[in-house]
C-alpha cells in the first residue's frame, strides 16, 4: 500500500516489511513547501520585511560615494545562487577594497549598512525556521546562527569573490558534483542550528540524516538556485523578490525534509 504525506514524501509500505519507507521528491517537497506557506502566511513575513531593506540596501549602495560593483549573479548567462543559510542575492555588493583608506565616517557608514542588512537577514532566517519547525528557539541558537551566516558572507568577500570562471567543461562537471556533493550533506544545517544543536553536532546530524536524500536535496539546491539568480536579475526589484519570495521557500523546504526524516522511517532513494 503506498500513500502521500503532506510533507512532500511518498510512504510506501508492505506485506512482511514492519517498516514505512520515505521516498521525497524535489517537486514534492517545493509543493508541499508552498503549501505551508499558503497555509501559514506567517512563515513568508520576515523575509519579505527583509527583501525591503535589501532593496533598500541596493539603492544606497547605488547613490552613496563609495564604490561599489554589480553582483557577481548578475553577469552570468546562468547562476546557481545557493547559500547554505537562506537569504536572497542582492544586486549590489561593496568589496572590502572599497573600504580602504576611507575618512572614518564613510567607513562607519558602510560597515554598519552592511552589518544592519546581515543581521536582518540572519533573524529572518532563524525566525522563518523555528517559526515552521514550531519551536522555540534560544538566543544562543540565534547566535550560532549568525556566526555561520556571517562567515558564509564574509570569507568569499576575503577571497576576493564568490563566482568561479571554469572553461574547461569536465573540470566543470567535477567541480559542479563536489559542490553539490558538499551543500547537500550541509542542506539540513541551518533547521539543526535553530534547534540548538552545537557547531559540530550540527554538522554530523545533517551528515547523517541527508543520506539517502541526495538526489532530492540536490535537486533542490538547483532549483531554489536558480530562483534565486533568475529573480535577482529582475531591474530595480531583483533584490527584493529573490529574498521576499525564494527565501521563504528554501527555509520551509528545509523544514520540510528534516521533518520527513524525523518520522522515524527509513529513507531509500527512488529508482
Amino acid at each position: 500500500m503506498s500513500g502521500q504525506d503532506g510533507d512532500g514524501s511518498e510512504s510506501v509500505s508492505s506485506v512482511g516489511h514492519p517498516f514505512q519507507t520515505t521516498r521525497l521528491s524535489t517537486l514534492g517537497v517545493l509543493k508541499s513547501a508552498l503549501g505551508r506557506i499558503r497555509r501559514d502566511p506567517v512563515l513568508a513575513v520576515p523575509f519579505a520585511v527583509v527583501g525591503v531593506l535589501v532593496a533598500l540596501g541596493d539603492w544606497l549602495r547605488q547613490h552613496d560615494p563609495i564604490p561599489m560593483t554589480s553582483s557577481d549573479a548578475l553577469s552570468q548567462s546562468v547562476s546557481i545562487q545557493y547559500s547554505v543559510l537562506p537569504q536572497g542575492t542582492a544586486r549590489t555588493v561593496r568589496h572590502v577594497g572599497a573600504l580602504v583608506d576611507l575618512k572614518r565616517q564613510y567607513l562607519l557608514w558602510a560597515v554598519g549598512l552592511e552589518v544592519f542588512v546581515l543581521l536582518a537577514v540572519g533573524i529572518a532566517g532563524w525566525v522563518t525556521i523555528a517559526q515552521a519547525l514550531d519551536t522555540y528557539s534560544r538566543l544562543r541558537a540565534l547566535s550560532r546562527y549568525l556566526i555561520v551566516l556571517a562567515a558564509i558572507v564574509s570569507i568569499p568577500q576575503l577571497l576576493g569573490g564568490s563566482s568561479v570562471d571554469i572553461n574547461n567543461f569536465l573540470l566543470g562537471l567535477v567541480l559542479l558534483a563536489m559542490a553539490l556533493f558538499v551543500l547537500t550533506r550541509l542542506f539540513l544545517f541551518p533547521a539543526l542550528l535553530v534547534t540548538g544543536s552545537g557547531f559540530v553536532t550540527a554538522l554530523r546530524q545533517s551528515y547523517r540524516r541527508s543520506r539517502g536524500q541526495g538526489m532530492t536535496i540536490a535537486g533542490l539546491i538547483i532549483v531554489i538556485g536558480l530562483a534565486y539568480w533568475g529573480l535577482a536579475t529582475v531591474p530595480v526589484a531583483g533584490g527584493f523578490l529573490s529574498t521576499a519570495v525564494v527565501a521563504p521557500i528554501h527555509a520551509v523546504a528545509i523544514v520540510t525534509v528534516l521533518s520527513a526524516d524525523s518520522h522515524g522511517t527509513v529513507s531509500t532513494p527512488v529508482d
